[in-house]
């Protein structure tokens, strides 16, 4: 058990390094279309390759990276290696990712609905570079084509996720216009908390809680490393990472270096940084309640009523979002009480438009077998006959709107090319009713259509910053309202020819008016921060969401003039990082001798598939540990994730035996081909004449070959999962040890076939299970090229989860039966009921579960820096075997785990588990008997 937890807690080192949003999966197996055809632009220090319909982009993307390949890694004293950045321009998660094991950099470079305060492709690429920085800084040195994944590894022991991704947000504020450090939303969460005496401790912003409102560590990261630079300057932080790259295996190596260099241990930093955040939180405090708050169901958990709306019969909407339950667009009466008019599916930006009997919304898709091919759809929804329809698929689209009186929706396109238009289009089939386009350059957010229909206004983003920009749609002409700048601009919509949006002109978020004249008016004064206003004209009030320690809450206020305030106060006040921004602003900016001409040539990834990375002890690249045999393997990843091999020995200890193997996997295509060949050491048993049983060994060869077709898909708010499997192997036997009667030396090309579906609804934060799921699996299993062996087995696995008594709980039942004879005799392809061996048991022909999970309660609880328990789960459960003979349960029992995390790591995300069984069946030697598990995810 021990020995496990350890390794377990090294399998850290093929974490990879996520930035921006969070939501992608840490061990990247996911790939482009196979369609796409690939361009490279190749300098001294990198390779950018990108589609062949994104080359503009690219090539704009490829002038800048000199300069901020500089300003990420100047500060740490280090020049880094050359890297591969792949621009996955078909994938419109807007995210990011550095890994090493291969040695790559990938960006998602479409804008989306989601406001920033600047360009997004430049921000992301300067952020991800800060980790290449970081990975070379300490662990340059160690290097492929052995060694990547050990420097991956060295990397992440020493380096915690809240300082290396602190850093990371640092950087991209102190060397841009922009950056989250300089938003107000960005520390909002812990300010609220804070100033509503919600102290949590160090463990849990990092790790974060199930039941609480606490940002990601991302955020109290950033603000430590700030305090850091803030008092000791930045060349503090290549002094830490000097310290630790020449003593990498030193315990406690971070710890020391930080202190060496700050004077300061992390927890104590932690204690300094809330303190002084504390104080200037309190004395900027407005220490207002809502005053016109809306009567919403209390909760014990955090619940967001985002983007509230009225309609024409005075009901009151929202898209609500809570830990314990999935998003849905909700009506809220006036006493409080919630009625639920459909779920949403994935989301890139939370959003809904209420307009009439109508809704309207888009939702994230994704291609049945590639993960990175990537759709934005529009959904409309009849409130009156409850019908939903997907107006467009395979779409690029963004923020949908609804025209005032016309079946005509406004939508904003990101095409191929990375160019944004703003569409038109027929509300009843999606059809392109007209195309705006707009000024190169500009990529244009979140429209809404006058009271007229005749003009949309919307959020423009450039390389100047943000601006808000009217269109005319008669006229197709267009004006900015506002100076260019670094505002996080949110939502506008029209009050009469007023322009209401949400902006932090005074150094909070709050509800701006701006007239015809230019004039910039502040409507609220909120605590902590005001969104996503509404203009109710006919009780000619505002409705907005008000944040609060446990979530967007709902307000309104009457529609006032508001405060004169100045449009020219781009920066808040108040920013946490403005003394570091003062020390630096004199800092010499890079000298970059520009490229006369940038050249473009075709990459083909097949004649890249060979890239040997990494010597690693894992043979499932640490995805499991379940029956874990040492070995070393030599691993290849090409860096578009189309193929893997694995070189390998390994030695099993309890049998004695080494094994060597060569395993090839190719995924470019829609069928994924598996190859696998292995020299095996092997042990069997034979009976001889008088009925003893002995041991022999002997030696095999074993090659199989497998084809899968993958398939899922999102359909609101739930996923289909989809496919096939082939595979057939050849094993020749050979170094018997004794000899032996009806040995099959050969056992040739056995086949086995399996079909599966899968429909489960998406499960919230604290959901165990889906809360309605089927799942079902075929296998067939036969001989049909053996001469001396026949025999086959069909099995069909099904499973099926149901909702519990209670929000977050889970039933399910499992049932699968299995029919087999000849050499498959005894040989299972279906689970087994818990305690199977520890009785005499008949052939089993069936089996059946029925289980119960559910939440205990959430202590979020740290037992030092060793670990901390965010959630204990209970289970009780009962197994049946073959029911057609007996409905006893064989077994039944309970069950008790902790979801956790360890050392601080925040990945990966840890359980254990232990289980007491009773075995009601009379041949059991004993009838309870405890067992205990050991999982991680990443």
């Amino acid at each position: 058990m021990n020995k496990k937890l350890i390794i377990n807690i090294l399998s850290i080192f093929i974490t990879t390094i996520y930035s921006h949003n969070t939501f992608g999966q840490i061990i990247d197996n996911e790939q482009a279309h196979s369609s796409i055809k690939w361009q490279q632009i190749k300098t001294q220090n990198y390779r950018l390759l990108f589609p062949s319909t994104f080359d503009s982009a690219a090539r704009n993307l490829a002038k800048q990276l000199p300069y901020l390949r500089q300003y990420s890694s100047r500060d740490l004293g280090k020049n880094p290696h050359p890297i591969t950045l792949i621009l996955q321009g078909n994938h419109l998660s807007q995210n990011g990712y550095v890994q090493l094991a291969p040695r790559k950099s990938e960006f998602y470079p479409v804008p989306s609905s989601t406001a920033d305060n600047q360009e997004w492709l430049p921000n992301l690429a300067l952020h991800e570079l800060r980790h290449v920085a970081q990975f070379d800084k300490l662990t340059g040195r160690i290097r492929g084509p052995f060694f990547e994944q050990l420097a991956l590894a060295l990397y992440a022991l020493n380096l915690p996720a809240w300082y290396f991704e602190g850093d990371a947000v640092q950087i991209e504020t102190i060397h841009s216009a922009g950056g989250r450090g300089r938003l107000p939303s960005w520390e909002m969460p812990i300010r609220a908390n804070v100033l509503s005496d919600r102290d949590y401790d160090f463990n849990k912003y990092v790790l974060g809680s199930f039941k609480d409102n606490v940002p990601s560590h991302y955020s109290i990261g950033l603000l430590m490393n700030t305090y850091m630079t803030n008092h000791t300057g930045i060349e503090s932080h290549e002094k830490i990472m000097e310290d630790m790259r020449n003593k990498l295996l030193r315990p406690f190596n971070f710890q020391r270096a930080f202190k060496h260099a700050s004077g300061m241990k992390p927890r104590k930093m932690f204690h300094a940084t809330m303190a002084e955040l504390e104080e200037n939180w309190v004395k900027n405090d407005n220490n207002k309640s809502i005053e016109n708050e809306i009567k919403t169901i209390k909760s014990k958990f955090p619940s967001d009523y985002l983007l509230p709306q009225r309609s024409q019969n005075d009901e009151l909407w929202a898209l609500k979002s809570s830990p314990h339950s999935v998003n849905e667009i909700i009506v809220v009466d006036p006493s409080g009480k919630e009625h639920s008019i459909t779920k949403t599916g994935i989301q890139i930006t939370p959003y809904f438009h209420l307009r009439g009997t109508q809704v309207v919304w888009d939702e994230y898709r994704k291609d049945p077998r590639f993960g990175k091919q990537t759709y934005n759809v529009i959904n409309l929804y009849d409130i009156k006959t409850k019908a939903l329809k997907t107006l467009t698929h395979r779409s690029r689209y963004y923020s949908p709107v609804l025209h005032p009186s016309q079946d005509v929706i406004a939508v904003v396109e990101v095409d191929a090319g990375n160019k944004s238009s703003l569409l038109l289009l027929n509300a009843k089939d999606g059809n392109v009713l007209e195309t705006q386009h707009l000024p190169e350059g500009v990529h244009i957010q979140q429209p809404k259509f006058d009271a007229a229909g005749d003009k949309i206004i919307a959020i423009a983003v450039s390389p100047k910053g943000t601006n808000l920009i009217e269109i005319t749609l008669a006229t197709r002409q267009h004006r900015f309202l506002l100076d260019w700048g670094n505002q996080q601009l949110e939502r506008p919509s029209y009050h009469h020819d007023d322009i209401l949006f949400k902006a932090h002109f005074d150094g909070l978020d709050n509800i701006y008016r701006i007239d015809q004249e230019g004039e910039l008016y502040r409507l609220t004064d909120a605590r902590f921060g005001a969104f996503n206003a509404f203009v109710d004209e006919q009780k000619q009030e505002i409705i907005y969401n008000d944040y609060r320690y446990n979530g967007y809450k709902l307000a309104s206020q009457k529609l006032e003039s508001g405060t004169k305030t100045s449009l020219t106060n781009n920066n808040a006040p108040h920013l946490f990082i403005q003394p570091t921004l003062d020390q630096l602003k004199d800092i010499q900016q890079p000298i970059i001798e520009q490229q006369d001409t940038i050249q473009i040539t075709a990459y083909n990834p097949t004649t890249h598939l060979i890239n040997f990375h990494s010597l690693s002890i894992s043979s499932t690249n640490f995805e499991s540990f379940d029956n874990y045999i040492p070995g070393l393997f030599w691993l290849s990843n090409d860096v578009l994730n189309s193929s893997q091999i694995k070189l390998g020995y390994e030695y099993d200890p309890d049998i004695r035996k080494s094994i060597y193997s060569a395993e090839l996997a190719y995924r470019r295509y829609l069928p994924v081909f598996t190859a696998r060949y292995a020299n095996r050491g092997l042990v069997g048993n034979a009976v001889t004449q008088n009925n003893q049983v002995i041991m022999y060994d002997y030696r095999d060869h074993h090659a199989t070959f497998e084809v899968g077709i993958p398939l899922s898909v999102y359909r609101q708010n739930v996923v289909y999962s989809y496919g096939a499997n082939f595979g057939t192997s050849y094993t020749k036997r050979y170094d018997v040890s004794i000899s032996l009667r009806n040995f099959n030396e050969t056992i040739a090309f056995p086949l086995n076939y399996q079909a599966y579906f899968n429909r489960n609804s998406m499960r919230s934060r604290m959901d165990l299970a889906p809360r309605w799921g089927q799942n079902i699996s075929i296998t067939y299993r036969h001989l049909p090229f053996e001469q001396q062996l026949s025999g086959e087995v069909l099995s069909v696995r099904t499973n099926f989860y149901l909702p519990g008594l209670s929000s977050n709980h889970s039933l399910q039942f499992r049932f699968a039966a299995q029919r087999s004879n000849g050499r498959y005799e005894g040989v299972y392809d279906i689970p087994m009921v818990s305690g199977w061996g520890n009785f005499r048991s008949d052939i089993v022909s069936n089996t059946a579960l029925a289980s119960y999970r559910m939440p205990l309660f959430y202590p979020d609880w740290s037992i030092g820096s060793l670990a901390y328990i965010k959630r204990f789960q209970g289970l009780l459960f009962s197994d049946f075997q073959n029911i057609h003979r007996s409905s006893a349960p064989k077994s039944f029992g309970l069950g008790i785990s902790a979801d956790l995390n360890v050392f601080r790591y925040v990945l990966p995300d840890i359980n254990v588990a232990a289980r007491l069984t009773y075995i009601n069946d009379s041949s059991a030697s004993r009838k309870l008997f405890p067992t205990f598990g050991f999982s991680y995810a990443y």
